[in-house]
């Protein structure tokens, strides 16, 4: 990620959880409960990696699942923004979770051991690499054999309908907000959704090595999940 990236996260952290729930009119819990729910499935034991962690959000939901499931999960939430990890830490403190830890990392240049964890999981954070190959490669680096990985992100919609509605509400209705939790979050948010390359990413992916990949997408069409094996 850029330095302008990261300045621009650690400007707004303290309204990063705020601005995502009212950009996706609240679909965004939902959306992280099911990447949580994807992360966990078969065996009973896990140690999962959630990448670009940010506040905590779907490593504190994959740790809740894990609970509801009875399964025993260990999960490393990293990302590279000491004010993101900060928040992250606190609320996982408040909720007693003893089995979630937060380290600060860099996606493209992990530091943890060639395959290191069961599962991968990173949410809303691809528009934001400079190097997708290169994320890829390490995140097929750290992943043991089968190994899977969860990706939880946002392009624009795919139908003509659902991109009108994703232009009114995020390019008109949503800017009075977007003044109000910080414009230049806002902007790049715009920027980055209808920029991403939604299948180049997934086709990267594939030619980096993983099987099986297969993308379903979330509610309003904005969100999908991207989902394969090592």
């Amino acid at each position: 990620m850029s330095r302008r990236i990261k300045d621009l996260f650690t400007e707004y952290h303290g309204r990063y959880d705020l601005a995502n729930h009212i950009y996706s009119m609240g679909v965004d819990i939902g959306w992280r409960r099911e990447a949580a729910r994807e992360a966990m499935v078969g065996k009973g034991r896990y140690k999962i990696l959630d990448i670009a962690a940010g506040t905590g959000e779907l490593s504190i939901m994959i740790a809740e699942e894990g609970a509801r499931q009875g399964k025993r999960v260990e999960i490393t939430g990293m990302d590279f923004n000491r004010a993101m990890l900060g928040l992250g830490r606190e609320k996982a403190r408040l909720k007693g979770l003893s089995n979630l830890r937060f380290e600060l990392g860099d996606a493209l240049s992990m530091r943890y051991p060639d395959s290191s964890f069961d599962v991968a999981t990173c949410a809303f954070a691809l528009r934001n690499f400079d190097e997708l190959p290169r994320f890829f490669s390490e995140l097929r680096r750290v992943l043991k054999k089968d190994g899977r990985f969860v990706i939880l992100e946002m392009a624009e919609p795919d139908l003509a309908r659902q991109r009108f509605l994703f232009h009114l509400c995020f390019g008109v209705l949503m800017r009075p907000l977007g003044y109000l939790i910080g414009i230049d979050a806002y902007k790049w948010l715009l920027y980055s959704i209808g920029h991403f390359d939604k299948k180049g990413a997934i086709r990267a992916l594939r030619s980096c090595g993983f099987r099986q990949v297969r993308e379903r997408p979330l509610a309003t069409g904005v969100g999908f999940i991207v989902t394969g094996l090592k």
